[in-house]
């Protein structure tokens, strides 16, 4: 190439560059001056001028608050468990781990529990810290078997499915918050939709199917591992591996269902109080830990509490519910419902300092769950438009309809304005059942141009266009009620979480 060209190409590159950032910026600059699109007024809903109903009474009494656990502080915990040195955690893909009593297998916990789910996870469109929800509000213990809302103990034996057993677990639960009785969700059923021990396809692999009844398929450890792809070296494990899965026992559980997995939300972080706060509302958490070598219980029966551990692995996790928690001058622990059998802690339970949940914790989910089969008693379904209402009325947090606002400063629910003094502080009934109350706040997010308005029995919200896509005009509004009073977004529809 001649000298000349080889000095004007530089420079024509040059300024063939800054042409183009100059036109960036222009684009750029220009489409921040584009107004938004003018969307019109959004749909009216229909009014309900009837009065407001009075909630109906409680269909039992609250529970009695349980009986605080012996728990020691931090500083007081024994050492951990040490597995025998007979004990190699190296037989299973994904190490394992002892549980004080047999080595149990991991989960390869590289990836992400929602990985691949977008469409399925809902994400709030105001979060807790915005909306000025207090936990100092919240009651110093919740423990969910008080409740009688927890399922089953299971015992994922031999078979690295623990996200198996965790979800079904969080259906179990997830079921009694709508009926009063806890499911018996199948894990077979949830296991066979994926069947490896990877966590990051658990969640994909069935969040918005139908999930059938443990009756029709219960787990069996030597047809669960026989599901697992064969190994890539070394002897098939016993059983063997690489099976189809059993399609008489599939179309049998397909042809009963018992629940639809119908919502996941992460939690992003490990929030102790965001922790708190879910569960104080009734939920579940399904969380994954890093665990040590050893994850075994000790401490008094009725207090039995995994110590504190300072070393864990990084490559695989367990994951467990948390089903309560409780506050103590020294500290709280978080009540873990686990996989291994009623012989492990305090029958299948057993107590974690914050401290060890918040440094070991590698993902956290909640999980909601339609029954199949419902009655009148039950939880009514949410039936939101993408509709605004006239002037001061907002939707009713069930029908959708337009009405007034209840004395509290709440939307109605399903016709029902809440009563005070029918729970404890904190709490408040809708449908015959005490459930955590929302914060009585008003306010705004500049960031988003969302208003809300909310009572103990919930919260409305003001939502423009461009927050929420599918209204039908410039702003709409929508209503969630207690427990559920946070709006978010799943894929392009509204929903509400706790």
């Amino acid at each position: 190439m001649p000298a000349l060209t080889r000095a004007i190409v530089p420079r024509m590159l040059g300024a063939m560059r800054v042409s183009s950032l100059l036109a960036l910026a222009l684009a750029v600059a220009c489409k921040d001056k584009t107004p938004p699109v003018d969307a019109g007024p959004a749909q009216v809903a229909a009014a309900d001028s009837a009065a407001a109903k009075p909630p109906p009474p409680l269909r039992a009494p609250r529970p009695a608050i349980p009986v605080l656990p012996d728990l020691p502080p931090l500083g007081a915990h024994e050492a951990p468990a040490v597995a025998p040195p007979s004990v190699s955690n190296t037989a299973w893909a994904c190490r394992s781990v002892w549980t004080g009593e047999s080595q149990t297998p991991l989960t390869c916990s590289q990836s992400s529990l929602l990985e691949g789910v977008t469409d399925d996870g809902a994400e709030p469109l105001v979060t807790d810290d915005v909306l000025g929800n207090a936990i100092s509000v919240l009651p110093a213990v919740v423990d969910h078997r008080a409740d009688n809302t927890e399922g089953p103990v299971r015992n994922q034996a031999t078979t690295p499915a623990c996200t198996a057993f965790a979800i079904a677990s969080a259906i179990d639960h997830a079921i009694a918050r709508w009926t009063g009785k806890p499911g018996k969700v199948s894990v077979m059923h949830v296991w066979s939709r994926y069947h490896e021990a990877e966590e990051r396809t658990s969640i994909r692999s069935n969040v918005g199917l139908e999930l059938g009844n443990e009756d029709d398929w219960p787990f069996a450890s030597l047809e669960a591992n026989a599901l697992m792809p064969c190994p890539a070296t070394g002897a098939a494990p016993k059983g063997g591996c690489g099976k189809a899965v059993d399609a008489a026992r599939l179309l049998k559980v397909e042809s009963n269902p018992s629940a639809t997995f119908s919502e996941v939300e992460l939690l992003k972080g490990a929030d102790t109080g965001l922790f708190k706060a879910k569960l104080a509302a009734g939920q579940d958490i399904v969380v994954t830990l890093s665990v040590p070598d050893a994850f075994a219980a000790k401490g008094k029966p009725g207090a039995r509490y995994v110590p504190h551990y300072t070393a864990a692995s990084p490559s695989a996790g367990h994951a467990m519910l948390l089903a309560g928690y409780v506050t103590f001058a020294h500290g709280t622990y978080f009540l873990i419902h686990n996989s291994w059998g009623t012989t492990w802690g305090d029958s299948g339970y057993a107590w974690i300092h914050e401290q060890t949940v918040s440094q070991w914790t590698r993902e956290a989910v909640v999980i909601d769950a339609d029954p199949k089969l419902r009655d009148a008693s039950m939880r009514p379904r949410r039936n939101r438009g993408e509709t605004t209402c006239a002037g001061e009325l907002v939707p009713d947090s069930i029908r959708g309809a337009c009405s007034p606002l209840c004395p509290d400063g709440s939307p109605r629910h399903d016709g029902v304005c809440a009563v005070s003094g029918q729970c404890p502080t904190s709490y408040v009934n809708l449908t015959g059942v005490c459930v955590l109350a929302a914060p009585a706040v008003k306010g705004s997010d500049p960031k988003t141009g969302i208003s809300w308005q909310c009572g103990p029995g919930g919260c409305t919200y003001l939502l423009p266009h461009e927050v929420d896509p599918s209204c039908t005009g410039n702003l709409c509004k929508a209503s969630c009620p207690a427990p559920d009073y946070r709006i978010a977004k799943r894929g392009k529809e509204l929903t509400c979480i706790d």
